[in-house]
This record gives structure tokens, sequence and C-alpha cells, in this order.
């Protein structure tokens, strides 16, 4: 993973966008959060979506070949280890819980990356691991081909909590690539409304400009 630089600027303290240089010391929200809050308390990615970071997504999600699962939840753990006290207000460790794939895309890989970085991260870190907490319940376009403008309404109402499943107050929601954060969104969505009280989105990657 040496060709995979950690991002290390300044980010939107709720949503985790990447600032450019000369930042301000302690920046602001960014303006779509002012705008318009994300139903998740915070966002965090390691990576800019580029280059090798890319290129490695890419080759997980489109040839089926998952790249080092542990040492990018290595680097999760590290990343987190200052931060999690401070993002969960309440200081409960969070349970693990993986973005879930759309069926026929988990059929055709075999695997659910988010799930296999989760399971990692829980072994490594302590947390708990529910990687049913979150159900898909129909498969919509992929948000890759949309633009950001429709890929909220692509997601609406996509995700729920099982029946009679206890969700844990405190979640870490894990994806792969954080684009418009419609996905993220609409996973918190479904699990505030089934009792989780405080989400963090931590992602491999962010997309940039």
């Amino acid at each position: 993973m040496a060709g995979w630089p950690a991002y290390s600027g300044a980010t939107c303290p709720r949503c985790g966008a990447f600032y450019g240089p000369d930042p301000p010391l302690r920046p602001p929200p960014c303006g779509l959060c002012s705008a318009d809050p994300p139903s998740f308390a915070a966002a965090r990615s390691l990576f800019a979506y580029a280059g090798d970071v890319r290129a490695a997504i890419v080759a997980a999600k489109y040839a089926g070949r998952p790249y080092p699962v542990r040492a990018v939840a290595l680097r999760i753990r590290e990343t987190l280890a200052g931060q999690w006290r401070d993002l969960i207000p309440d200081g409960e460790p969070p349970t693990v819980v993986p973005v879930p794939a759309n069926p026929w895309k988990y059929f055709r890989r075999g695997f659910n990356l988010p799930a296999l970085i989760g399971s990692a991260l829980s072994r490594r870190s302590g947390f708990p691991f529910d990687p049913l907490a979150l159900s898909r319940i129909r498969g919509r376009v992929p948000q890759a081909r949309l633009p950001a403008v429709s890929r909220r309404e692509n997601v609406e109402g996509a995700f729920l909590v099982p029946r009679r499943r206890k969700v844990p107050a405190a979640v870490l929601l894990l994806d792969d690539v954080y684009t418009s954060g419609a996905t993220a969104d609409a996973c918190a969505r479904a699990l505030k409304s089934a009792g989780a009280a405080s989400i963090v989105v931590v992602t491999v990657a962010r997309a940039v400009p």
C-alpha cells in the first residue's frame, strides 16, 4: 500500500469533504452540510479516490480482486484511534455495520467489500460487527452510472433494518467510496428509524473533483 497516500488535510467536520489548500484553522461545515445536514453525525475517508487507490477499488468491484483488506482495516483502526471518542460523543464503542451490496452484484462477485473490511476492522479494534444490521431491499441503477443530482432519489427507501433486529445506539457505517453521500445518508436514515442514536460513516476513499 505504499502507493496509497492517506489524506491528511483539513476536512468538513460533518461530511468529511476534503478542503483545498490553506483552509481556515477550524474549518466550518461545507456549503452542502450547512444547507442540508446529513443524517449521520460525521463521515471520514482515508484516501482520495484516485491513482492506485481507485485502480484497486475498481478491480475489486468489477474484476473480483479484493485489495489488501487487512492492511486497509489496520489503516482505518489507526486513523480512528484518536478520533472515534470525539466523533461518537457518548463514548460507547460503535458497532461496525457494512453497507450491504446489491444482491446481484454480491452474487456476481461472491463477496461484499465493505463487509470484508468491516470484519477485519472488528477483529483488530474489538468493535462489535453486525453484517446483517442493514438490508438492501431493492436493486436500482448503480450509483456510479448516475449524476450526483439523481443519486439521492435512486437510493431512497432502498435500505432497511430487518424486523425485530436490535440496532445498536452507536454505529460505524463502513463503505468503500464516498461520492455524493446519498448512499450513506439513506443507510443512516434507515438505522436511525430503527433506533440508532449516533452514526459515523467511514469509507476507504472519497471522490474528489
